[in-house]
């Protein structure tokens, strides 16, 4: 009787397992690629020159993506000094790349505030804000983690995905690049996009 019962036990979970795997398969086509994609306008977003920010700006254009905001103490303000050092170091070749920085905070990153924020910064780094919806939205799309976190009642701090997105002359996402990794690495990675890799 217990062998019965296992035997029993087994076969379902084989078969749910089957399930899973043939439910996959079958709707692995359905799931969206990550990428920039051409319809990025039904998400408002402008610049901090205030241009709206659609689908002429990464056209033909690698890009490199980095999400974060303003009142970040240490992380955000870091990676900035790691892409303007990047861009110098690309020279010319830095010209066929778009560099972008992305509120994660619209609430307060206002067009102005990036603006003078990015002054300190290389000025091939193009800030991107808009409505609270629009950029949550946009985060969505982009599979970019947010979470507020309150420091107490009127202040708050926003724990984030921290990695730069790169993404090729298409606007398909190629990969990912950290703060820890070496220089060299990561101008390996943006030259392959750069040629077209």
């Amino acid at each position: 009787m217990k062998s019965k019962y296992i035997k029993i036990t087994v076969l379902f979970i084989f078969s749910l397992i089957l399930g899973i795997i043939l439910f996959n398969f079958f709707n692995i086509d359905k799931v969206e690629k990550l990428s920039l994609s051409k319809h990025v306008e039904k998400y408002k977003l402008v610049t901090h020159s205030n241009e709206k920010f659609d689908s002429k700006f990464f056209t033909n254009h690698p890009s490199l993506m980095f999400f974060g905001f303003l009142n970040c103490p240490d992380v955000c303000p870091f990676t900035l000094v790691k892409i303007s050092e990047i861009i110098n170091k690309l020279k010319d070749k830095s010209n066929a790349v778009k560099f972008y920085f992305v509120t994660v905070d619209p609430e307060r990153d206002k067009i102005q505030d990036l603006k003078e924020y990015l002054n300190a910064f290389n000025s091939q780094i193009i800030g991107i804000t808009g409505s609270i919806n629009d950029i949550d939205s946009f985060l969505k799309h982009m599979h970019v983690y947010k979470k507020k976190i309150y420091l107490d009642k009127n202040n708050y701090t926003i724990d984030h995905s921290s990695q730069m997105f790169l993404f090729d002359k298409k606007g398909n996402f190629f990969g990912t690049l950290s703060t820890n990794e070496k220089i060299e690495d990561m101008l390996s990675k943006l030259k392959k996009i750069i040629n077209g890799a």
